[in-house]
């Protein structure tokens, strides 16, 4: 029964009644999506969760689900009696689920509670098994993730459950090792101003409660026997890795790595910045793009392989075996390359996609992508906050649903297409794909690092196609004949066309403006544009127009952004003063060089374009402080507790980085030391405001006392 079939006709006249009568028939037209809009609800309540200032009793949203999923079971026959009744066991579902998203991240939460450093830990004897290497760039060393750990004067209750260490010289160290160094550590960083990428919430969901430095070679003490399947397979990937340098090496072997392995962390700076300008980044994370190809090589060598043997192709279902041994083959890769959500979310949705050819059935739609993604929240919920779950979704969705548009008109151009046809068809396809992928993940990538490539169109258009026939074919070949120890030869294949690859993306990266670099948005107007997206794609019907309604408040929303005009960092060692051209100044980088970086980055500056104080005339500093008129505001930044008292009586917002010793401080707006230790870093803005990371954080598991 539909909301139209329940409206009396009679009522229907006059504008009023056909308005409700054009209204009904709306919402009777989503019965069929409702399926689409369950992970955007199931989304609504991990981010409460997430956003919520402190740790809710464990008991409240459990039980509340408990009974909102009896009085959705109570109401489950009304749906079919009435409007008002379907209208109510629709909510009440609807409901279900934001507290079932809700539970499942405090649940999540709790799973992974373990110890978190509070305080920096000076040089200390630490003992631990390497449970993973990463090896940098070439002369940066490499990093180790130790657990079992045992820590000089920590209790066992406070010692993490896992640390990394980064190490200048180790040769010869391998997973499963115990080891003993000398070392520094520290907490986890919270977020270098309010708002901003909160590493610590990042670090305690992977278990990892303190970083540090070595500052001794580390000294084998015994090899563990490796503990679980997980430790196994950080071997395998050595090993691999291993392989795959001594083949290639340099920095083409580190991007061969990341695309077999998923270790990153060889690429050097110069081939990243090369990468992410052209809009390239893309092909070194796993996503769907690496497991569909890696899929459909397997599936066709293997089906080519197949009906080369006639009686084998005239009795059995080879296309099915195929996509079975090719379901095989991408979970293989799939556990041998580290975890990541967009590596997972491919896995599943490529899975569907090889189960349904064996089941004849056609799978790609939105629904299988909506399938996929209240898997992926339910199983790691954190994952609703990190750009790679945002990006990998949204390039998916949008490209699905606007083939789907497009299909009609596609299979007329197929239609008796000739080869010089099927080929500039393939190369308007991968145009419009990356114009529709770029599009779909801009906002993301301008809300989480600020930037965007402007030539990436371009890069791709060479790009993809080196990477769909050259680069992941020869990655699987050299997985098969690694074994027999001949994948020189297919890595050599593949090594060269990380070079063309490469070389593409530095000539697009040498072109003018290829990088635009602007302010951080607001996270309303991208949860706006997010919004407004996905009601274009989910919703059926001409109320679609609506999604007009959060374009515009984002755009009310970015033209009435006013960022902070002081940042002070929360080590009380930096200081930042933003005037009303977007210009950063800074007191002093010097052991704050990170926290200086993302302060320019979201101001959309280039680290280098930041400016000292005394490159300022309007900004009067000597050894004690400084002091300025900012925004109409006198602005005095305290050095030394000898210029406090003076300072106070001059100025409407004081900074002393050191504790406040004036008994009657008469500055508007007082931040010392010891705000800065309880609150992390402060922001300030041009009407007086002021925000802390803490204060906007509240008291949270990953939060550090």
């Amino acid at each position: 029964m539909s909301y139209a079939d329940t409206y009396n006709p009679a009522q229907a006249e006059g504008w009023r009644g056909r308005a409700v009568q054009a209204v009904l028939a709306e919402f009777d037209a989503q019965k069929d999506r409702l399926i689409l809009w369950m992970p955007v609800v199931l989304a609504l309540g991990v981010g409460l969760y997430f956003a919520l200032p402190y740790e809710p009793p464990g008991f409240i949203a459990p039980g509340l689900l408990l009974l909102t999923a009896a009085v959705w079971a109570l109401l489950y026959p009304l749906k079919f009696r009435s409007r008002p009744g379907y209208a109510a066991w629709l909510s009440t579902g609807w409901l279900a689920l934001v507290l079932l998203g809700f539970c499942a991240a405090q649940f999540r939460a709790a799973s992974v509670s373990a110890p978190m450093l509070t305080r920096e830990i000076g040089t200390t004897l630490v003992e631990g098994r390497i449970a993973g290497i990463d090896r940098m760039e070439e002369g940066q060393g490499i990093r180790l993730l130790l657990d079992r750990l045992v820590i000089e004067d920590l209790e066992p209750a406070q010692t993490p459950e896992r640390i990394r260490l980064r190490v200048r010289q180790a040769e010869g160290l391998h997973i499963g090792e115990r080891v003993s160094v000398l070392a520094g550590i520290k907490p986890p960083s919270p977020p270098a101003l309010p708002g901003a990428f909160d590493f610590q919430r990042h670090a305690y969901f992977m278990k990892l409660g303190g970083l540090g430095f070595a500052y001794t070679v580390p000294e084998k003490m015994a090899a563990d026997e490796p503990a679980a399947f997980a430790q196994k397979l950080e071997i395998l990937r050595e090993k691999i890795d291993g392989r795959i340098g001594a083949a290639l090496g340099g920095s083409t072997g580190a991007i061969a790595m990341a695309l077999m392995t998923g270790a990153r962390a060889g690429i050097t700076e110069e081939d990243w910045q090369a990468l992410r300008a052209s809009g390239l980044a893309h092909i070194i994370s796993i996503s769907g793009l690496h497991i569909g190809l890696v899929a459909t090589f397997i599936f066709m060598v293997t089906r080519f392989c197949m009906a080369a043997v006639p009686p084998l192709a005239l009795r059995y279902p080879i296309k099915k075996y195929a996509a079975f041994i090719a379901l095989l083959g991408i979970l293989a890769y799939t556990v041998i390359v580290e975890f990541s959500v967009p590596t997972w979310r491919s896995m599943l949705m490529t899975g569907v996609v090889l189960f349904a050819v064996m089941i004849d059935r056609m799978p790609f739609s939105l629904r299988l992508l909506a399938i996929a993604a209240f898997a992926v929240l339910l199983a790691v919920p954190e994952a609703l906050t990190g750009a790679s779950f945002q990006m990998s979704f949204a390039a998916v969705a949008a490209l699905i649903f606007c083939f789907e548009q497009l299909k009609p008109y596609l299979s007329q151009l197929y239609q008796n297409a000739g080869f010089i046809r099927k080929t500039a068809l393939y190369f308007a396809g991968a145009c419009l794909t990356t114009l529709i992928a770029t599009i779909a993940t801009a906002p993301f990538s301008l809300f989480h690092f600020q930037q965007l490539a402007v030539y990436s169109l371009i890069a791709n258009v060479f790009a993809v196609p080196l990477t769909t026939f050259v680069i992941m074919p020869a990655a699987v070949m050299g997985f098969l004949l690694m074994p027999a120890g001949l994948e020189e030869y297919p890595l050599y294949v593949m090594g060269w066309g990380i070079e063309r690859m490469m070389a593409i993306a530095r000539r697009v990266t040498a072109l003018p403006f290829s990088m635009l670099t602007p302010p951080a948005v607001p996270l309303a107007a991208l949860l706006c544009v997010a919004g407004a997206g996905l009601f274009v794609m989910l919703w059926n019907g001409r109320a679609r127009i609506l999604a007009l309604v959060p374009v515009l408040l984002t755009l009310v929303i970015i033209a009435r952004h006013e960022p902070p005009v002081i940042l002070v960092s929360g080590s009380a060692k930096l200081v930042a003063l933003r005037d009303s051209g977007g210009q950063l100044w800074i007191s002093n980088a010097r052991g704050e060089k990170f926290t200086a970086e993302v302060w320019a980055r979201i101001n959309g500056l280039l680290p280098e374009e930041v400016k000292r104080f005394d490159a300022n005339p309007a900004i009067a500093c000597d050894a004690e402080g400084c002091r300025t008129l900012w925004h109409g505001r006198r602005v005095a930044v305290a050095y030394e507790a000898s210029a406090q008292a003076e300072d106070c009586a001059w100025a409407d917002v004081l900074i002393a980085l050191e504790p406040l010793r004036a008994p009657d401080c008469r500055a508007e707006t007082v931040i010392d030391f010891f705000d800065l230790r309880r609150g992390g870093a402060h922001a300030v803005w041009a009407d007086g405001s002021v925000k802390s990371v803490e204060a906007l954080r509240g008291k949270r598991p990953w939060t550090v006392d």
